[in-house]
């Protein structure tokens, strides 16, 4: 094993663009790229990997590609929908000729909704997408303004209004009716072009919000119950039902492609296409933001929707989402020497919905490997977000297990508790259910030493080594949102994988030491003392190495914090560049 653990790297770089992870999004993914490694060295082929934070199944796709057996489970409804469409095996020819058939169901369902009348010769065509913009009363006067017609030329916002040059405040002006305001259409010769809306646009928007087929649609409530409730503030603006994300006509066409996706008899097929569709919803809302140089996607981790957004034809997001699940499953085969998922071992991935910390599908000393991605504290609410999809699945994640610290609402009151206390639990199942000397890895990521620390506690207290045989960083290759945002990098980018072992029979697990404030001061001093851009590119890494060294000191980790080193590093001379969000020296060093 010693060579081995030589072998592995500590630096995992995996960028997040390979086409199995951008096939379905899903909260926090880890790549299979990043996951392969330590399957290869903690296991054997033929032998068996678990997941129980499974979320949208890499773990088993990673098992799979390296002739290992993996079982999964997780709470999470939309995770097991995500999994079992990656590993539906179907045949590409056929699975292009059924997303034929049924987009050609719904367009005929659909009827003439997504009609508009090109500008350059009258004809009607079929919209690619139209761009939609909030509308703002002004206090002053009273008089209304559509956002998108007053943004500059890069996007920003508005600063006055426009008809009493009173200044413009989002938060503090009443929100309008949204309107169309452009629409995109293909021209005689295939090429997209950019139309004021016309009246025959706006006749076709007022028709589907008319459209009986409204009240089909299916749909969730968010409740006030729901952190995401408050985080997004959904209430002040009305949007706490799933179904009010989406545009009226885009609303019908998922709905008759939904329908048309169901009918489909071949139960492969049926996985994939319905992979396909859910993997669009995010895009297919009114979530899709619309900005003056690219479309920028939509915010997984949050229900924003942004003052100009997108109303894309769901039905080429679809045909390219199906072509991206084609490009997928190559990849997947790529790692083969036969079919997707003949194993030579004869192995095969399971997908349980279960607690972590309720593991009753599996046997003592079951399992030859543990490799699992537990939700990071508060950072994402998984369940929460979730009901975006599961609308249309029509089963719900039940969210009273879930492994999250609640900052909001009711379940605020002793969340980290019950958060460590599921850990502790989920930890120890891992515990029983791993062989003699077997390997649990746990991949963690966050911005607070509490939180840190909590997680080590609960992998102490399941009865592991305490000291790590192995700590990795996780480098996936971009900047978190927020940091995108906000050009500090306030919050981590990088994560951990840490490895522990399962100790021998009789042996004593060592305690860990409390981490001093001097001991917190000497690593920071150390790690900025050591410090080169080439090794450190952000904050993140730089607080990352000294989690890593503090963990082989056996050190516990409460009172290590991202900002202490955002702190130290500007003490240091150390800057941050707004647009890369790289390390950046500002003045050379004082034995200079």
């Amino acid at each position: 094993m010693a060579s081995e653990l030589r072998a592995l790297p500590e630096t995992i770089t995996v960028p997040r663009t390979d086409p199995i992870y951008n096939c379905h999004a899903y909260l926090t993914k880890v790549p299979v790229g990043a996951i392969r490694p330590f399957i290869e060295t903690f296991t054997k082929p033929g032998d068996v990997v678990v997941d129980f934070f499974a979320g949208s199944g890499m773990t088993g796709l990673a098992a799979l590609q390296t002739d290992r057996c993996a079982v999964l489970s997780d709470i999470s409804v939309l995770g097991q929908h995500i999994a079992r469409g990656y590993l539906a095996e179907v045949n590409a020819s056929s699975l292009r000729k059924e997303a034929e058939g049924v987009m050609a169901k719904a367009r005929k369902a659909l009827g003439q909704l997504y009609e508009a009348r090109r500008e350059s010769d009258g004809a009607l065509v079929e919209m690619v997408r139209t761009v939609w913009s909030f509308t703002y009363v002004c206090p002053a006067c009273a008089k209304e303004m559509v956002y998108f017609d007053h943004v500059t030329p890069a996007g920003g916002p508005p600063s006055v209004c426009p008809h009493c040059d009173g200044a413009f405040a989002r938060r503090s002006w009443v929100r309008g009716e949204d309107v169309p305001v452009e629409v995109v259409v293909d021209n005689p010769q295939g090429r997209q072009v950019t139309q004021d809306i016309s009246l025959h646009d706006l006749k076709m928007v007022a028709e589907a919000q008319a459209d009986p087929r409204q009240a089909r649609v299916p749909s969730l409530t968010i409740g006030t119950d729901r952190e995401m409730y408050s985080r997004s503030g959904l209430g002040k603006v009305g949007m706490t039902e799933t179904a009010k994300f989406f545009s009226p006509r885009n609303a019908i066409a998922l709905l008759e492609l939904w329908n048309a996706i169901q009918a489909v008899e071949d139960l492969a097929l049926r996985h994939k296409l319905s992979f396909a569709f859910t993997a669009i919803l995010p895009r297919a809302s009114r979530r899709y933001q619309w900005s003056a140089q690219r479309p920028l996607n939509a915010q997984n981790q949050t229900y924003y929707i942004a003052p100009i957004y997108y109303e894309w034809n769901v039905f080429e997001l679809f045909g390219r989402k199906v072509e991206a699940s084609v490009r997928a499953d190559v990849e997947l085969r790529g790692a083969k020497e036969a079919t997707l998922f003949a194993c030579k071992s004869g192995c095969e991935v399971t997908y349980e919905l279960a607690s972590a910390n309720a593991l009753t599908h599996l046997a003592d000393a079951s399992a030859d490997y543990v490799f699992t991605d537990p939700p990071f504290g508060s950072n994402i609410y998984y369940s929460d977000m979730s009901l975006f999809h599961e609308a249309w699945l029509g089963t719900i994640t039940n969210n009273e297990a879930e492994a999250v610290v609640h900052t909001t609402g009711s379940r605020k009151k002793d969340s980290a508790a019950r958060y460590e206390d599921l850990l502790r639990e989920a930890f120890a199942e891992g515990f029983r259910i791993l062989k003699p000397s077997g390997h649990m890895s746990v991949v963690f990521g966050n911005s607070s030493g509490r939180i840190w620390g909590l997680v080590q506690r609960a992998i102490r207290d399941a009865g592991f080594k305490g000291a790590p045989v192995h700590v990795a960083i996780l480098d996936k290759g971009q900047r978190s949102v927020k940091g995108l945002n906000s050009g500090s990098e306030s919050v981590v980018t990088v994560d951990l994988i840490v490895t522990v072992a399962k100790p021998a029979e009789g042996q004593v697990v060592e305690e860990a030491r409390v981490l001093s404030s001097s001991d917190t001061a000497a690593l920071i001093r150390d790690a900025v003392a050591e410090l080169t851009v080439e090794d450190a590119k952000n904050p993140s890494h730089v607080y990352a190495r000294m989690l890593s060294r503090a963990i082989h000191q056996h050190l516990m980790l409460d009172e290590l914090h991202l900002g202490d080193v955002l702190v130290a590093l500007r003490q240091a001379g150390y800057s941050i560049d707004r647009k890369s969000g790289l390390l950046q020296r500002e003045r050379t060093d004082r034995a200079a």
